[in-house]
Order: structure tokens, then C-alpha cells, then sequence
């Protein structure tokens, strides 16, 4: 097998991150459904993976989890279609485990700074569909079709329970810059923008379900 060295290490001046975090909870059978959603667009759509430092990401695994923030535009709610972001593999052979999240900013939970609140308005368990370092974007739809707030931000988290170098990567996008935070000691980190990760979110006005 060959071994990777975590990604992270290898851009850590462009993003905020941290290295050490609590383990993630067990996960469940895969729960990724196709939707019959229609008139939906794009609220954060980045582009594809690559950039000055190549094909490269956060390691999402039992000591690290990844959250990157968007906003809903003023001036109309929307309804939750799909999430994409690209994920890789630092094994070439096993595909491990991942938990995907939609969640609350803790801000809008009385927090005092902008990070993943733990409200969990949408979740989906999977596992990471490539093997190596050859980035594919894994898609996962709603069910419940969550109510996001114009104006308002939102997280979503990446997790996983694989121990690292055969973990999932989730890549940053070859340009464009974002508000991200990982997880120390299984505390989030003050979140910063640096380096975007890939990531497209598409909802619905909500007239237009």
C-alpha cells in the first residue's frame, strides 16, 4: 500500500486548520437518495480541484473534522436541493467512511463566533467513491428539503472515523477563497478565510418547489 502524507500538512498557511480532534460518532448504512427537485441554483458554487500547490485538501478523519461556511443571499429563503463537494483518497485500496452535514452557523444558536453549531438540519453517511489521488465529486440530495434563511449562515461538515493516511481528502478548489475551521482536540477552531474548498450547494426559492 502506499502511504500519503496527510495533505494538510502540505498548504497549511492557506487555510485555517488544526490536526488534532475528538473522534466522530458510528455511522449508519448509506442514506445518499436521488430528489425530483426542479428550479433549483447554485448558492455557492467554487471551482473544481487543482491550484498552485496541485491536487491537494483537508484530511477528514477520526482526529479532524473540516467545516466550510456559506451564506444565503438576501432577499428570498431557499430550500435545500444537493450538496457536492470533490473528495480523494489517501488509500489506494480501501474506501473508507464518510459523514456529511448540513448545519446551523452557532451565531444563530447564541454562540459568540461564527462556526458549526452541532444543529444538524441534514445528514448523510457514505463512503468516499475514489481510491488515490484521482478527485471525484460525490453529490448527496436531500430528503427533507431544509429551510435555509436568506441571509443566514450555514456549515457544512465533513467527519469521519478512519485513522489517517487511508483517510477521505476533501480538495480545495483551484481558486477562490472561503471561511473554513477544523477541529482541535474535538473543539472547533476559530474559523478564517484562506483557501477554498470545493463545494457547490443548490436550493429552490421557495416558491419554486
Amino acid at each position: 500500500m502506499n502511504l500519503r502524507i496527510p495533505s494538510l500538512l502540505l498548504i497549511s498557511a492557506l487555510a485555517a486548520a488544526g490536526l488534532l480532534a475528538a473522534g466522530a460518532p458510528a455511522f449508519a448504512a448509506d442514506s445518499v437518495q436521488t430528489t425530483g427537485w426542479t428550479k433549483t441554483q447554485p448558492i455557492v458554487d467554487t471551482a473544481g480541484p487543482g491550484g498552485l500547490f496541485g491536487t491537494n485538501g483537508f484530511d477528514v478523519f477520526a482526529e479532524q473534522a473540516v467545516g466550510a461556511r456559506f451564506t444565503v443571499a438576501a432577499g428570498s429563503d431557499m430550500r435545500l436541493a444537493r450538496i457536492g463537494l470533490w473528495l480523494m483518497n489517501n488509500s489506494d485500496t480501501m474506501r473508507k467512511r464518510i459523514r456529511v452535514t448540513l448545519q446551523t452557523d452557532a451565531l444563530d444558536e447564541g454562540g459568540s463566533e461564527t462556526k458549526p453549531s452541532g444543529v444538524v438540519l441534514e445528514q448523510w453517511d457514505s463512503r468516499v467513491q475514489t481510491l488515490g489521488w484521482n478527485p471525484v465529486e460525490q453529490r448527496f440530495d436531500t430528503r427533507s428539503g431544509p429551510l435555509l434563511q436568506a441571509g443566514r449562515n450555514y456549515w457544512v461538515v465533513a467527519e469521519s472515523m478512519s485513522p489517517p493516511f487511508v483517510d477521505p481528502v476533501w480538495t480545495f478548489a483551484k481558486k477562490g477563497s472561503m471561511v473554513t475551521t477544523t477541529t482541535s482536540q474535538g473543539q472547533w477552531q476559530t474559523a478564517g478565510s484562506g483557501a477554498s474548498l470545493t463545494l457547490r450547494v443548490d436550493a429552490a426559492p421557495v416558491t419554486a418547489r
